[in-house]
């Protein structure tokens, strides 16, 4: 067999829910890290590029041009009902860090 991967190059949407490319929305620990997600609940989506196979839905390349890296990014499946949950979490997590940063505050 003498298969070849079809790559292309295309834009995907950063959102507060994930990064959607083609319906699907995708993540990864270092978007994470960065509040890319944080960052689109704020002040709006954005485009980014990405790289994707053809006919492979759960990985693309996603392409940070701020900070000239690529890395991959993951498919997650959100049900319409876990949205409020996600929500409701993040919400928990900005509380606590709120919280942790007013206690170090205190201390120091």
């Amino acid at each position: 067999m003498n298969e070849r991967l079809q790559a292309g190059i295309e834009i995907a949407t950063v959102t507060a829910e994930g990064i959607l490319f083609d319906g699907r929305m995708y993540t990864n620990r270092e978007v994470v890290k960065k509040k890319w997600f944080d960052l689109a609940r704020e002040k709006g989506k954005w485009k980014i590029p990405i790289i994707h196979i053809k006919d492979y839905h759960e990985a693309i390349l996603i392409i940070s041009l701020k900070y000239q890296e690529v890395s991959v990014a993951t498919r997650v499946t959100l049900e319409k009902r876990n949205v409020k949950d996600v929500e409701d979490y993040y919400d928990q997590l900005n509380q606590l860090k709120q919280l942790k940063k007013s206690i170090t505050k205190q201390i120091n």
